[in-house]
């Protein structure tokens, strides 16, 4: 169990095209066609294992899945697939305009350092200074990621093999 995070920027083409899908083929879609084309672009931002620790931060050191700006930077937004193995969710255009406004008005790094030792040791088994560390080295790219997304008008997907 890998447990890598991953948000992609997706036109409104490429996500017509993953709803068109029947929900089981939705994650192996996205491995063979989104990964294998926007991964390692601007359009992709890889964020390990680093998602989860990044997620119980933005909810204040708790697990939060709410449809609203924090905590739908990461694992919020709708359910496109949701197993017990795989978790997609899509953050569409009116979603991305408001993380990228709160990005800007709130510094995801000073986030993290306020809210990471908040997390239950039992509920992030990461948590110590390096693991901290591996947070914040992970959630470095997120604001410009989105930023380039809201440029390209993409709506985002957030996908994690559990």
């Amino acid at each position: 169990m890998s447990r890598l995070g991953v948000l992609y920027a997706l036109t409104e083409k490429e996500i017509d095209t993953l709803r068109f899908l029947p929900a089981e083929e939705r994650y192996d879609y996205m491995l063979e066609e989104i990964e294998e084309n926007l991964l390692e672009t601007p359009r992709g931002c890889e964020l390990d294992k680093a998602w989860e620790g990044i997620q119980y931060c933005l909810g204040g050191g708790q697990w939060c899945e709410e449809n609203s700006v924090p905590t739908n930077i990461i694992f919020g937004g709708e359910f496109l697939v949701e197993t017990d193995d795989e978790i997609m969710t899509l953050k569409n255009y009116d979603d991305v305009k408001k993380i990228v406004d709160y990005l800007r008005q709130n510094n995801l790094q000073d986030i993290i350092r306020k809210n990471f030792w908040n997390i239950d040791e039992q509920d992030f088994m990461y948590r110590d200074d390096n693991g901290l560390n591996h947070v914040l080295g992970w959630s470095e790219d997120i604001l410009s990621f989105y930023e380039n997304a809201l440029k390209e008008n993409c709506q985002v997907i957030f996908t994690v093999d559990l």
